[in-house]
């Protein structure tokens, strides 16, 4: 082994480790579109539970349409950060469609929901400021919290004096509380009316991440904080718009001053490419649908309903999960894999989460439920878990 090949042994170690403990990972080729079925490289057919595609909206053929225009007319890269020379229409038209329909008087698109947390949480949170981040919030707003130069604690969803203990500390000079609306993983919603109160009583500011809600629920699909009618008391919305809106990149809504802010200072946008016009104008459409059809997430509901329902009367671990997001809990991570592998086998596309995504012997088959997910193939899967769990 020459030298050069000895610097990298240590990560071969680890990779070896990582296998030995059920940790490994690698990537699932799929060779099409996104639906409720997919399929692999291998040409076989498998029913998929384990995307983000809630609302059916990455396949959706005016979707498609709408990208298609764009890219006759724009191209297909922006060509320039946003302050160069990328800014093009179809970015600006989101930005606006997205601030009237949160209720926000401006909005800013990123290239992902990943960067749109890095842009608010390293830019806005600063020296003598205090952020507090819900404990199981997503690891893009954890490491950015860490980026910041503000002192940061976490606290628990059922532990609200933590939080106000924290806030009550009179010598911080903003202070900030970051959640997500629906957590990620277990399936489960923030308590955003008495954060609400929480921060109208300690005068902080409120950041919400609707990635896994927006679309999802609310009478015009805003999400949680509309369902919740709580979108006017909400200071910032950070909205991923990959899951439900079947796109990419996310938006941030709030105050005139916090975008105009955010241009100006958000690294994550200013040295950056901007986003392709072809998928800003992607997700407009998408807007539009969910704004014009409630029955999407209506079935959305209805699925993933039943199946809370029935994996409860199976005896699964399925935590608090009460939205389309339900965690089957096997505790080993070995077990976990075990179980994935054998449903994929027998035509059920479910991943395996394992830790350091989730806690110690926490891990867990994470469904996914769509909206177009027929009851046949709801049915299948509750017949698949029976053999299995």
């Amino acid at each position: 082994m020459t030298k050069s090949m000895d610097n990298f042994a240590c990560y071969q170690r680890q990779l070896d480790a990582f296998q030995r403990d059920g940790l490994l990972r690698r990537c699932v080729c799929i060779d099409s579109a996104q639906g409720p079925a997919v399929r692999m490289a291998n040409g076989s057919e498998k029913v998929l539970f384990s995307s983000n595609n809630y609302l059916n909206l990455a396949e959706d053929i005016r979707i498609r349409q709408a990208a298609m225009e764009a890219l006759e007319q724009y191209g297909l890269g922006a060509s320039a950060s946003r302050l160069i020379c990328g800014t093009l229409r179809p970015h600006t038209e989101l930005e606006e469609a997205f601030a009237a329909f949160l209720g926000k008087e401006g909005a800013l698109y990123f290239p992902s929901g990943w960067t749109a947390n890095q842009a608010v949480l390293t830019a806005l949170p600063q020296k003598g400021d205090l952020v507090m981040m819900d404990k199981f919030d997503h690891a893009s707003i954890i490491d950015a919290v860490r980026a910041c130069d503000a002192e940061f604690h976490t606290y628990r969803r059922n532990q609200p004096e933590r939080l106000e203990k924290h806030l009550a500390d009179s010598h911080y000079h903003n202070r900030f509380i970051v959640t997500e609306s629906v957590f990620s993983m277990d399936g489960d919603t923030a308590a955003l009316p008495e954060l609400v109160e929480i921060k109208k009583k300690y005068n902080a500011i409120l950041i919400v991440d609707e990635a896994h809600s927006f679309g999802c629920f609310g009478q015009t699909g805003a999400g949680l904080c509309e369902q919740e009618d709580l979108l006017r008391d909400i200071d910032i919305l950070v909205v991923p718009l990959g899951k439900a809106v079947g796109a990419a990149g996310g938006i941030v809504a709030g105050p005139t001053a916090v975008i105009d802010y955010l241009v100006n200072r958000a690294r994550p946008f200013i040295y950056t490419t901007a986003p392709s016009p072809v998928i800003a104008a992607a997700a407009l459409k998408a807007l539009d649908i969910i704004r014009t059809e409630p029955a999407r997430r209506k079935r959305l509901q209805k699925n993933a309903a039943f199946l809370r329902n029935e994996f409860q009367k199976m005896g699964l671990d399925i935590r608090t999960s009460t939205t389309q997001i339900i965690p089957v809990l096997t505790g080993e991570s070995a077990r976990a894999v075990d179980v994935s592998k054998r449903l994929f086998d027998a035509g059920y596309f479910i991943s395996a989460i394992r830790p350091p995504t989730v806690p110690q012997n926490t891990a867990r088959l994470r469904v996914s439920v769509q909206s177009a997910h027929t009851q046949d193939q709801l049915d299948g899967l509750c017949a698949a878990l029976k053999n299995w769990l």
